[in-house]
């Protein structure tokens, strides 16, 4: 146990792994015996866990660890973990207000090396410093307590093989490798018995699960299967997975229990064969298509939302159609829209032709007005469903607001008794900007 009152702060970056991951080291600091402050207050300790999706967020890791350093004064410790410390060691290493790095293959095993300090030396890596190139193990954290109960995200799955060539995070975070269903089992159950309503299965390439198992079975439906059967008032959310992972398994259990959101967020990237093609995306435009026709047949009225990236190299004004053609066709409704931008150490980094910055802020636009479309005919479409919404936070202007099932994000006039409460709601509203307006169904 560290010294009483040691203070020790954490700040996460990226995607919902990171947060799990996030989650479990602080409990891990609170266990060990520290104080886990507010990472804006002075502390002791200051854990960055870090991001290397693009540029910005490697250079966001660096900028929190110098202020970090100037909060907390010469005598605190700063420490630089996860896929940016993984990707770019020799970067992190050069920022001279990180005084240790961790690999990510380390991050479990933070208190001890943390216990170890004061016989590391001169040695700014805890942990072996060779150790960061085997991120092939998958890390054995444990959730037990959480900071809220409204929502947790639960690690099922880690690492990618697909190597998508604008992406940095199989570099970052190696090969597939699953968890155990039993431990996942676990973890659900004691989270589900302390009030957590939602569930966020999350993984870096989550309809992988299973595939490094021996045996040829539905891996993700066969978990879900299970979940589902345990008591309690909650439901489960995907995170992003790949539309063709996406089983008739899965879809007859998704259509079945009112425990599995109706939503589904299914990265597309682009709707060109030849972009897509150079990005080494696994589907060509009509299998994407099909895909979807398969899901919402499967689930009629389910939610879909995705993400496209504009301006990718060489892209022109005809493969930008292609792209618009498939969303509308599609009939998404949300996007999430990304304006390339390059990954050193991705083969995208290094392809010609790139597109100019006006050039795909204006895509980028074009693209965005048919979202809003697309998102207002998907509204209008369900308005006289009733949805199921999860009540989570007081907004500025005096609503409670959640999302629904399909991942809508809606309020009613505050009500102190709703929050973290699961209820039927009615769309009000169509039109306009988040939250919508919705009426309870007693």
């Amino acid at each position: 146990m560290v010294d009483s009152g040691t203070k020790a702060a954490i700040k996460n970056l990226g995607c919902r792994v990171n947060q799990y991951e996030a989650e479990a080291l602080e409990q891990m600091l609170k266990e060990a015996g520290y104080q886990v402050v507010d990472f804006e207050s002075d502390a002791d300790l200051y854990l960055i866990n870090s991001c290397a999706v693009t540029i910005s967020a490697a250079s966001k890791s660096r900028s929190l660890a110098r202020q970090a350093k100037r909060r907390g004064g010469e005598d605190s410790i700063v420490i630089m973990a996860g896929c940016y410390t993984q990707v770019s060691p020799e970067e992190v290493e050069d920022v001279e207000e990180v005084d240790y790095l961790i690999s990510t293959s380390n991050k479990d095993n933070l208190i001890e090396l943390l216990n170890d300090l004061k016989v590391n030396g001169d040695n700014r890596w805890l942990g072996n410093r060779d150790e960061y190139e085997d991120i092939d193990k998958f890390q054995e954290f444990k959730l037990v307590d959480l900071n809220q109960t409204t929502r947790a995200n639960i690690k099922i799955q880690d690492g990618c093989d697909q190597f998508c060539s604008y992406c940095i995070i199989p570099y970052a975070r190696g090969r597939i490798r699953s968890r155990s269903q039993a431990d996942i089992i676990a973890e659900f159950k004691r989270l589900a018995a302390q009030g957590v309503k939602e569930f966020v299965l999350t993984g870096i390439h989550l309809g992988a699960y299973g595939r490094d198992f021996n045996g040829e079975k539905d891996y993700l439906a066969d978990l879900l299967k299970d979940l589902i059967d345990i008591k309690g008032n909650f439901r489960i959310r995907l995170s992003s997975i790949e539309a063709g992972e996406v089983t008739d398994s899965m879809l007859e259990l998704m259509r079945g229990s009112d425990k599995i959101c109706s939503h589904l967020h299914l990265p597309m990237q682009s709707g060109s064969d030849r972009i897509l093609g150079k990005m080494n995306r696994p589907y060509d435009q009509q299998e994407f298509l099909n895909y979807i026709e398969k899901i919402k047949d499967g689930v009629p009225g389910i939610g879909l939302t995705t993400d496209v990236i504009v301006g990718f190299p060489g892209e022109t004004e005809a493969d930008f159609q292609e792209t618009l053609k498939v969303v509308e066709e599609a009939g998404f409704s949300r996007l999430h829209i990304f304006s390339y931008s390059p990954r050193p150490g991705t083969p995208a980094a290094n392809m010609k032709d790139d597109i100019d910055g006006d050039l795909k802020k204006e895509r980028y636009n074009r693209l965005n007005q048919l979202g809003k479309k697309l998102a207002l005919d998907y509204r209008e479409a369900i308005s006289d469903n009733q949805l199921e919404v999860l009540f989570e936070e007081k907004s500025y202007d005096g609503m409670i607001t959640g999302y629904t099932g399909n991942y809508i994000r809606v309020g009613v006039e505050y009500q102190q008794d709703l929050v973290n409460q699961l209820k039927t709601v009615r769309l009000v509203k169509t039109t306009g900007e988040e939250p919508y307006p919705v009426k309870l169904i007693e």
